[in-house]
């Protein structure tokens, strides 16, 4: 259960980002314009993060500043209006560079921790093939009797042994 001052807290971050956008829009609107196309992802990751790890938004959103950073500094090379603004926005590469940031965000948060659960998997399952030929080499040299023996022999050491079993 969310209590007020959580609820307080959130209201007045979001009131916070309300004023310094609609500040940013009456002064710098075509920052503004790239600012907001360009940080759909990070939008879409807040809502829309499953699992509410701590800090899969702000990375994304790290990443994805970094991605339209280059974008802003040709804006403003190009002369900061509306219509260059939207003149980047109908660039392809633009769109790549912006998103691109956001899509490395994206494969490290959720990419990498599977191809470390693969890698994870496969040594194990190495680690098992190794031995289980263990097991049959100790079997041929020792004997069938070993499995049979190891089968009866109870799991903890200080229990009373099972019937059929001579005592030590």
């Amino acid at each position: 259960m969310v209590d007020q001052a959580q609820i307080k807290k959130r209201s007045s971050s979001v009131a916070k980002l309300l004023i310094c956008v609609g500040l940013g829009a009456v002064f710098v609107p075509p920052t503004v314009i790239i600012l907001g196309v360009g940080m759909v992802p990070t939008f879409v990751a807040r809502f829309a993060n499953p699992n509410r790890v701590r800090g899969t938004v702000a990375a994304m959103a790290a990443f994805n500043l970094a991605g339209i950073v280059p974008v802003l500094g040709i804006l403003y090379d190009r002369g900061h209006t509306i219509e260059q603004a939207f003149r980047l926005l109908s660039d392809v590469y633009m769109w790549l560079m912006m998103y691109g940031g956001a899509g490395m965000a994206a494969f490290l948060l959720w990419g990498v921790p599977l191809v470390v659960q693969g890698g994870y998997e496969m040594q194990a399952r190495q680690y098992i093939k190794r031995l289980e030929k263990r097991r049959s080499r100790m079997i041929e040299e020792w004997g069938g009797q070993i499995v049979a023996d190891a089968k009866i022999l109870p799991a903890n050491p200080d229990a009373p042994a099972a019937k059929g079993t001579p005592d030590k």
